[in-house]
């Protein structure tokens, strides 16, 4: 398959790409991408786990912010959708044709919004489910979650040098020696190519008869709509694919309020704290460090 260039998006405080949801799974230890709701404050939203998927509590009018984590040594493009709305484009999601943000190696990218323009966006924030922008734009079927598609680069492999033919006294045996591997070598490749696809084909025929299977009616209260303006500056960059069409790795989160969550079955016990003080003293009497009770 003929890989494509993108002009992606090079964001000075973030990057994006987006998958499939029939091979969508949520984050994991040691996973090489991961994808993570935190308030405008910088505090993660709590997430629960329920039935395979990551649901995350949030509340009315709360703006919230999209933050993805590349921990690989490759630069990789993420195509992210919020409810179903791509947030670069804002156009239904559609991880081979639209483009995405780009994050360097090790990299955090935090996304506040829906795209603007190359210096604004319009902030994520819950809101109703009629009020999100997706349900205005049309797509009311996908309010409640969000997802990313990660995209690694593709590597530029310097040719390797040719071997040079050994001096031989007869031209014909040079020839023959020569032609064997060369000869070969294509064959295996296509049979292994062939074999892959296959392979691909048939994960994803599985996939999708699992994700059809498992689809059920869900309670969804919130929203995300299309909020006031704010900055952000990007950049246009050169990004290949190293596979146009099929993303290294899909996460999706899903969120609602406590009491979609609880219609779930989700139990949500009240945040604990350590501390008993509304008001903590940051400098105490004692003179040194007493030991834990």
């Amino acid at each position: 398959m003929r890989s494509r260039f993108w002009l992606c998006l090079l964001v000075f405080s973030g990057f994006t790409s987006f998958g499939c949801p029939a091979s969508a799974h949520p984050p994991r230890a040691g996973a090489p991408y991961s994808i993570d709701i935190e308030d405008e404050y910088g505090t993660p939203l709590r997430t629960f786990e329920h039935g395979g998927e990551l649901f995350v509590l949030g509340g009315y009018g709360q703006r919230y912010v999209v933050v993805l984590r590349n921990q690989t040594g490759r630069r990789v493009e993420a195509v992210v959708t919020v409810d179903g709305r791509d947030v670069v484009s804002g156009s239904t999601g559609d991880f081979v044709r639209e483009r995405g943000y780009v994050l360097g190696p090790y990299a955090t990218l935090r996304i506040d919004g829906f795209r603007k323009s190359y210096e604004e966006v319009a902030a994520f924030r819950f809101s109703t489910p009629e009020g999100s922008y997706s349900s205005r734009m049309g797509t009311p079927e996908n309010v409640g979650v969000i997802g990313a598609a990660f995209f690694p680069e593709r590597v530029r492999r310097e040719p390797r040098p040719q071997p040079q033919p050994m001096a031989a006294p007869y031209p014909e045996y040079s020839r023959r020696r020569d032609a064997d591997p060369s000869s070969a070598s294509p064959q295996r490749g296509a049979a292994s190519g062939e074999a892959e696809r296959s392979a691909d084909r048939a994960e994803a025929k599985s996939a999708e008869s699992l994700g059809s299977a498992a689809a059920a009616p869900s309670v969804n209260n919130l929203g995300t709509e299309y909020g006031e303006t704010r900055s952000s500056h990007v950049e246009e960059v050169r990004f290949v694919r190293a596979s146009s069409d099929k993303p290294a790795y899909v996460t999706v989160l899903r969120y609602d309020n406590a009491t979609g969550l609880a219609a779930r079955g989700i139990e949500i016990e009240p945040r604990r704290y350590s501390y008993r003080d509304p008001q903590p003293n940051p400098f105490p009497r004692n003179r040194f460090a007493p030991p834990p009770p």
